[in-house]
């Protein structure tokens, strides 16, 4: 007997509906490409609760289903060699060769790898019509690039879970007008350096971690009360910041935070605080370790310190590297 094709198109709704949300985002992908009808029905499947995540340095943009996890990676033409090839798919107005590297991995091969990225970004955006969950940013990507990506997020949505602003070609009126306009709700990592202090910027992330922060101020850190970690290097916060700063803490100012790492060469040799003759336990230094919003957080050779309604926590100075670290346990 012969096997008859399946007549998707002349399913009832709802169950049409049932077949789309069985499929994975590469597979939605791949029924978009047969017609315009295909790719009007995409938006059956759920797609819109998908969430996606911009990862340059891993070349990939991830799809993330309820139940189910792809990628698509862009890679440079040279690279075609290394791979067996599945044929062309169209990307917006550009089709290119690819590979179905496994199930949930897809990968495309372009004359610019650059323009590559930009145009798969915006191809699934399209398609999946879904909330941009996490964008991390890569330094070697040209600036026009970056900046065509954060534009179409910006005018998408007014929050994102995760960013990463890395890159010195990133023009610092661009990176302030970002954090104006979007905001970010659990992870900022700030590598870019700024060549000129910025203005006041809205920090409302759980984490917060910047790299380059010379140009931060007292101002700026009590601007993070609701932030669960903050890591600041190349600081240039002294004594006389970070004493009251730790005194609110203590006062109970800062409910949220429970890990503090500040590097700053301008922290005196022998600093301290809360009336404590050294911030380091050298007769017998413990290792306190805890996992704080998914990653692991350690302070060796700390002295244990109570806040005013009894909580604890653990700090350490190292004199020698100028970083200053703690802990709630």
């Amino acid at each position: 007997m012969t096997e008859q094709p399946f007549k998707l198109f002349r399913l009832p709704t709802v169950a049409l509906r049932n077949v789309l949300q069985l499929m994975n985002p590469i597979e939605l992908f791949e029924l978009s490409q047969c017609s315009r009808r295909a790719l009007s029905i995409i938006p059956l499947s759920g797609s819109r609760k998908f969430r996606l995540i911009v990862n340059k340095s891993s070349h990939s943009i991830h799809i993330l289903a309820p139940s189910d996890v792809n990628s698509f990676r862009m890679y440079s033409n040279s690279r075609q060699s290394k791979y067996i090839l599945h044929g062309t798919r169209t990307f917006m107005e550009s089709t290119v060769k690819i590979c179905h590297e496994s199930e949930g991995e897809l990968l495309s091969f372009w004359d610019d790898y650059f323009v590559g990225f930009k145009t798969v970004f915006l191809h699934l955006s399209k398609i999946f019509n879904c909330v941009i969950e996490s964008a991390r940013f890569h330094p070697a990507f040209p600036a026009v690039i970056n900046m065509a990506i954060i534009d179409f997020i910006i005018s998408r949505q007014s929050e994102i879970k995760e960013l990463i602003v890395d890159g010195e070609n990133l023009p610092d009126e661009y990176v302030i007008e970002i954090f104006n306009k979007l905001r970010v709700t659990d992870r900022l990592l700030i590598r870019h350096e700024f060549s000129m202090p910025p203005p006041l910027i809205p920090f409302n992330s759980k984490s917060i971690d910047i790299w380059k922060s010379y140009w931060m101020t007292t101002e700026h850190l009590n601007s993070m009360r609701n932030s669960t970690v903050i890591q600041l290097n190349w600081s240039t916060l002294t004594d006389r910041d970070m004493i009251p700063f730790l005194n609110n803490w203590k006062s109970g100012q800062f409910l949220n935070l429970q890990y503090l790492s500040i590097k700053s060469n301008f922290l005196s040799k022998n600093f301290t605080v809360f009336g404590l003759p050294s911030l380091q336990d050298t007769l017998d230094p413990q290792e306190q370790k805890r996992y704080i919003l998914g990653l692991p957080r350690t302070i060796h050779g700390g002295v244990n310190v109570q806040r005013d309604d009894g909580v604890v926590a653990t700090v350490h100075f190292d004199n020698g590297e100028g970083v200053l670290q703690m802990m709630v346990l």
